[in-house]
């Protein structure tokens, strides 16, 4: 395999995993908004593991809030500020 079709083929395996990547926010978002807390926070646990995103981890933790699981909310609070603290959660763009 020459090293330019090694890289072709790894900037495909790269787009294709952040598209998968992206599904699985959308679906987390959408969960959410459809108040299947649960649900929301399997798709957003599947998106952080390839993309460790401060707002999929606040909404985790939102999510766990609703579910009355407030150790987890809390965890998922902390990721969110350690990965990146300046966030604000006004950037996950959620009225609920």
């Amino acid at each position: 395999m020459t090293k330019r079709f090694s890289l072709l083929v790894a900037s495909a395996l790269l787009v294709a995993t952040v598209s998968v990547a992206s599904s699985d926010y959308a679906s987390g978002e959408l969960s959410y908004r459809k108040q299947n807390y649960r649900e929301c926070i399997r798709h957003l646990k599947a998106y952080t593991e390839t993309i460790p995103d401060p707002r999929a981890y606040y909404l985790m933790g939102y999510a766990s809030y609703k579910l009355k699981d407030f150790a987890e909310a809390r965890e998922y609070f902390m990721k969110a500020y350690l990965i990146d603290p300046a966030f604000k959660p006004a950037s996950t763009e959620l009225r609920k």
